[in-house]
């Protein structure tokens, strides 16, 4: 490892070594970690300050990263990653970091460990994480979290594009700082010419990929939000509205009788499949709803916004934000320090070309990157996950059912019925 890079970094699945003693106690005394509430106006717990002797010991300041993030792999993101935290490290003299990675593949599996931690070894939270968009607002919920208002006023830069400054606010309140962002596109190959809306698609050929059988049914409420459709109703509960739906549902149907949306498409539950499908050429695919971390200029063609049923683009977006978790008050605002520093322009920017994220600020878009900046325009944060929770699994019904033939207004009336 560089000697540049002189931060400790341990594969963390569930706890690290020195707590694997633990295991047993946590797994006996902590019960699990309950279903998140279906009220999305629930306030977040505050999340007591530990009173901290004063201590001569260097202080330790913990990270916990995603895996895909890892800082000591062979790659040039990671490289410069692993520069950055070496950086502020030197910048502190008599620092020293404690950089964890840690599993969050499965739903849950991050909330599970910080809430096991924070009742068996609270000193042992991390006090800067990285987590997404659904992870980040299920802590914040469970109490998990620290705001990091009141010790970073970055959020209020003017330099955030609005979808970021939203993914990082649970319920008004600022808990962490945008890191990277993803959003829904619609690539297509180029010998198709050029294809802007949906009556451009519906007059091309070849059939088009989206993983229409996923519960979340992200793509399908893009398309029903972008018809007027609003996903809560005056009382903040999620809500479907019928003729929205129905507008969404009748341009499926049309799909469906061109050919464009075949009724496979009901099959397809992953993006990796989606990409499959569309990279191979199978069954004449030409077109895909796929998310832009996952583009290929080299493979993949044309890319754009995804088109709505309105008049401009709309997709959902979802990312990755820096949150507080630790309860020592000298360490939060030394991470949250940290945060503004791993965010900053003179990083951020280049670390996000190298990965293929979506930009976060405003700053890191050349000026002459239309579509970027089409892209960036159509992107809004992904509703809550109550909201995915409830409407998710009913709108792709709704899609399985009108690819397989069904009406659309009797589908969509029958569906919204459900939520009364």
């Amino acid at each position: 490892m560089s000697r540049l890079f002189q931060i400790v970094i341990s594969l963390g699945i569930f706890f690290s070594a020195g707590c694997a003693s633990l295991e047993p106690l946590l797994a006996s005394l902590t019960p699990p970690v309950p279903t998140p509430t279906q009220q999305p106006t629930t306030t977040p717990p505050v999340v007591p300050t530990q009173i901290v002797p004063a201590s001569s010991e260097p202080p330790v300041l913990r990270v916990w990263l995603p895996m895909q993030f890892d800082p000591a792999a062979e790659n040039d993101p990671a490289k410069l990653l692993g520069q950055r935290l070496a950086q502020f490290k030197d910048e502190h003299p008599g620092l020293q970091m404690d950089v964890r990675l840690k599993k969050m593949d499965s739903e849950n599996d991050i909330i599970d460990l910080l809430s096991l931690t924070s009742v068996a070894a609270p000193d042992a939270l991390p006090d800067l994480i990285l987590l997404s968009r659904p992870d980040l607002e299920t802590a914040a919920l469970h109490g998990l979290l620290h705001p990091i208002e009141g010790l970073s006023t970055s959020l209020e830069d003017p330099n955030w594009y609005e979808y970021a400054q939203q993914l990082a606010q649970i319920q008004n309140t600022g808990y962490g700082l945008p890191f990277a962002g993803n959003t829904l596109v619609f690539v297509y190959y180029p010998e198709l010419g050029t294809l802007v809306t949906w009556e451009d698609i519906l007059a091309s050929d070849g059939k088009i990929v989206f993983p229409a059988g996923n519960p979340e049914s992200l793509v399908g409420l893009s398309l029903y939000t972008s018809a007027g459709g609003q996903v809560l109703d005056a009382q903040g509960l999620p809500t479907l509205d019928a003729d929205a739906l129905t507008r969404m549902l009748t341009l499926v149907q049309q799909g469906v009788s061109k050919e464009i949306f075949p009724p496979s498409l009901a099959n397809v539950t992953t993006d990796a499949q989606t990409l499959q499908i569309y990279r191979t050429g199978s069954t004449d695919t030409n077109k895909a709803i796929i998310w832009i971390l996952n583009y290929r200029a080299s493979e993949d063609g044309t890319i754009t916004p995804l088109p709505g049923l309105g008049e401009t683009p709309f997709s959902y977006a979802t990312g990755w934000v820096w949150a507080l978790a630790g309860g020592n008050p000298e360490k939060q605002q030394l991470a949250a320090e940290l945060a503004e520093y791993l965010v900053a322009d003179d990083f951020i920017g280049e670390w996000t070309r190298l990965t293929g994220y979506l930009p976060t600020r405003p700053s890191e878009v050349p000026e002459n990157d239309r579509m970027m900046a089409a892209i960036l325009e159509s992107a809004h944060p992904v509703p809550s996950n109550d909201v995915l929770t409830m409407l998710g699994p009913l709108v792709q019904e709704a899609l399985t059912r009108v690819l397989n033939g069904e009406q659309p207004d009797q589908v969509a009336q029958s569906v919204t019925e459900k939520l009364r």
